[in-house]
């Protein structure tokens, strides 16, 4: 028979088959171009194969069946020297089997430890009755007031918000809810993300993260509230969390009010002592104080808002910051100017390259105190904003300055101040 009818006789690719020849585990008759497979060759795979599921290597099954080939499979010398081999994989198996049943007793406990942290770890966490203070009405910017609710260990946990100008809200399960804003936003799992991008621009994108947090380590002073702008809400504070100051309130915003209440979950399991805000809220119409955010950090959220709201970022967020309180962003860019050729909504594009930015950020009266830039990368994942085009990423750490006055609007810088390429 031909390669064609033997591979689908014995269910296997004639690339294995092919493979099988070369290495003299299987002896057939060619004729030109062509092999010609016999009973025997069927019979000879059979014992490759069964001795595989035997845990035998294919040299191993080399030396077998030359072994055979020689003596014959009845032979004394062939049988001992099987018998050998059959109680070497015997023993060698034992020890997997003895391996196994040790990682298995490890994979067991740590279920077990796990478990018990999700059941009995979990520690209430609601808004925290001490920042009331820092709510205002986004509408016309007056006090808020709270009807009935429940409270516990100095945490609000249910409420009625609302305003005389006619704004409502609530606190559900801890979680300071404006209802007219909650979306579900239709966002990659972590998973799906992680098995789309590269490594490359994985290691990319942390190498920003880290960058970030070294400028807050470097410019922070005592921090009472800290506010974080991520498209994936809570991904920066899940690398900085170690390092959040004593004493301070860590808020996340989002209008996605199932992944506020994952993160939620999440903290409350392993960092239960220390104070979060959760608001589900649109940016616009966020219901906090002019002047009560020490740091706001942007962690590459004002690329999406830029296309999605043709704003920048930093100009509708910054009015929360205290005077010299600290803007630390990670700008996603497309290089020193926007180009023609980029497909984007024209009202967004000064907010996608890079001098834009900058001059934004000095018009907004901001100091810088540092800046870096990063890249080129390129990545051709779905779920980027700027797919399968080279892309740029600005990490900024600027003081707003006391003084309301604009700074005026400077000509656009040509040459980076620092440039990293990521290899």
């Amino acid at each position: 028979m031909r390669i064609g009818e033997f591979s689908k006789r014995n269910n296997i690719t004639q690339d294995a088959i092919r493979h099988y020849i070369d290495l003299g585990l299987l002896v057939v008759e060619k004729q030109g171009s062509h092999y010609y497979f016999t009973e025997e060759n069927c019979c000879d795979l059979q014992k490759i194969m069964m001795l595989k599921e035997l845990d035998f290597t294919l040299s191993e099954i080399q030396t077998i069946l030359c072994f055979n080939r020689l003596e014959g499979e009845r032979s004394n010398d062939f049988r001992r020297f099987l018998l050998s081999l059959l109680e070497r994989n015997r023993a060698r198996v034992n020890q997997k089997l003895q391996k196994f049943n040790e990682i298995e007793k490890i994979l067991k406990q740590k279920i077990q430890e796990l478990t018990r942290e999700e059941e009995g770890r979990s520690k209430v966490m609601g808004f925290p009755l001490s920042s009331l203070s820092v709510l205002c009405c986004p509408s016309c910017k007056n006090q808020l007031h709270i009807a009935g609710g429940t409270i516990e260990n100095h945490m609000l946990l249910t409420a009625d918000v609302f305003c005389e100008c006619g704004y409502e809200a609530i606190v559900e399960d801890g979680i300071f809810i404006d209802r007219q804003a909650v979306k579900k936003r239709n966002m990659p799992s972590k998973q799906e993300f992680l098995e789309s991008t590269s490594p490359h621009y994985i290691n990319f994108m942390y190498n920003g993260t880290t960058t970030l947090m070294d400028y807050i380590h470097k410019h922070a002073r005592h921090s009472e509230y800290i506010l974080e702008l991520d498209h994936c809400v809570g991904r920066f504070l899940m690398q900085y969390i170690d390092q959040i100051p004593e004493g301070c309130t860590y808020i996340l915003l989002s209008t996605d009010l199932d992944r506020l209440r994952e993160l939620k979950h999440n903290l409350q399991l392993q960092y239960g002592e220390k104070s979060f805000i959760f608001l589900c809220s649109e940016l616009k119409q966020i219901p906090l104080a002019s002047g009560s955010i020490d740091i706001i950090v942007n962690h590459g959220m004002n690329t999406q808002y830029a296309l999605s709201e043709k704003k920048f970022l930093p100009a509708v967020a910054s009015p929360l910051l205290k005077p010299m309180g600290l803007f630390a962003g990670a700008f996603w860019h497309l290089g020193i100017r926007s180009g023609t050729g980029i497909h984007n909504p024209m009202e967004a594009r000064d907010y996608l390259c890079r001098n834009e930015i900058i001059k934004s950020m000095e018009e907004l009266n901001f100091s810088s105190l540092n800046m870096e830039d990063f890249g080129p990368v390129k990545d051709s994942s779905p779920y980027l904003a700027f797919k399968d085009k080279e892309q740029y990423l600005t990490l900024y750490a600027g003081i707003r300055n006391s003084s309301n006055e604009a700074l005026p609007r400077n000509t656009a810088r040509e040459i980076w101040p620092t440039q990293h390429r990521i290899s």
